[in-house]
């Protein structure tokens, strides 16, 4: 009863809010074109686009600033259900004490699923291997209520929060809840947050060379009350230092995939190494490795790991990346590779 009331709370206020002055609308976006060939499969077209538009519409309250967003997030308007087109959809409030909002999109622990240093993409972010599962997937589609403040009391510390009613990946209209679809009657609420400490605060360490360091925390769980399956539960630590030009980082993530037989016990343990150097203001490149091991309770475990060499090169408004990326076991299927190399040219307006 207490957490409804609170929730009960944060709705209100987050919408009993009055205009004081009239707001403001903008459009940004990017377009990205890629290459994309794979060494160990036989595959298609390579050639790939995606066009990103985000509509920002901000006003001031009574209360602070009220900011909503729409980003199209590859995909223009239409679909036959709300979330079909891929559109990502928010409202917050800023207030002196922190961000609310509420949106199906913008999770906590999605967010920092892989925060270490890379000149272009993750290693395991270009398609090679095959990383069905992982720390905050499956939160974006659903709607939560969030809330984020940047400078907790002036420490510098970060903190950002998502709590789901239910986790069944619909975007509602407003005045409308979405369908009962059978199972998700099983399943309860979800929650995610992160944490970020910054050092740059400590006595004596924040004047050295490591007061550039943060550490991040990050965390989720899912309830349910089916007995045949898992809840959903997973928490990452990463380390990251930037020195001048050079960014190294570390983090590590255990967590246990929602749906997975109780029988089979299924977890997974991931270590993620990234060194990124900017050679100058416009060129940078990095070496970043991916390793997930899957353990099962008969002892067979699996560890697939990835390998990326990424480069990016910025004139203007236009960057071009290229990755290199090696895996081994992938889909944690022993002695199966899948290499590819991947093109970029990305463009923000």
């Amino acid at each position: 009863m207490k957490q409804l009331k609170t929730i009960v709370a944060l709705v209100v206020g987050l919408f009993s809010f009055t205009s004081v002055q009239a707001g403001e609308m903008t459009v940004t976006g990017s377009m990205q074109a890629t290459y994309q060939s794979e060494v160990d499969n036989i595959t298609g077209n390579p050639l790939g686009m995606n066009t990103d538009l985000t509509f920002k519409g901000e006003t001031d309250t009574d209360f602070g600033t009220a900011t909503w967003t729409m980003a199209t997030d590859g995909t223009f308007l239409g679909g036959a259900t709300a979330n079909a087109n891929g559109n990502d959809h928010s409202l917050k409030l800023a207030t002196s004490m922190g961000t609310f909002g509420i949106a199906n999109s913008g999770d906590a622990a999605n967010a920092v699923d892989d925060i270490t240093p890379t000149a272009f993409e993750e290693a395991n972010g270009a398609g090679s291997g095959s990383y069905t599962v992982d720390l905050g997937s499956g939160m974006d589609g659903s709607m939560s209520l969030s809330y984020g403040n940047s400078d907790v009391m002036g420490t510098g510390i970060s903190v950002a929060y998502n709590y789901y009613p239910k986790l069944n990946g619909t975007t509602n209209n407003e005045k409308a809840a979405s369908g009962n679809v059978a199972g998700f009657e099983d399943y309860k609420t979800s929650q995610t947050m992160n944490v970020g400490i910054p050092v740059a605060g400590l006595p004596v360490i924040g004047d050295t060379l490591l007061g550039g360091l943060k550490v991040t925390l990050g965390y989720e769980r899912t309830d349910n009350t089916l007995s045949t399956v898992q809840s959903k539960e997973g928490g990452t630590v990463a380390v990251n230092l930037p020195v001048g030009p050079l960014s190294v980082g570390y983090q590590t993530k255990r967590f246990q995939a929602m749906g997975t037989d109780i029988t089979t016990d299924t977890f997974y343990t991931d270590n993620i190494l990234g060194i990124a150097y900017a050679i100058n203001d416009d060129l940078a490149l990095s070496y970043n490795i991916y390793e997930s091991e899957q353990h099962q309770n008969d002892g067979s475990n699996v560890e697939q790991e990835t390998k990326a060499i990424n480069l990016a090169y910025t004139v203007g408004g236009l960057t071009l990346g290229f990755q290199d990326a090696k895996t081994s076991n992938s889909g944690y299927a022993s002695t199966t590779d899948n290499d590819t190399r991947t093109i970029s040219v990305k463009t923000a307006f």
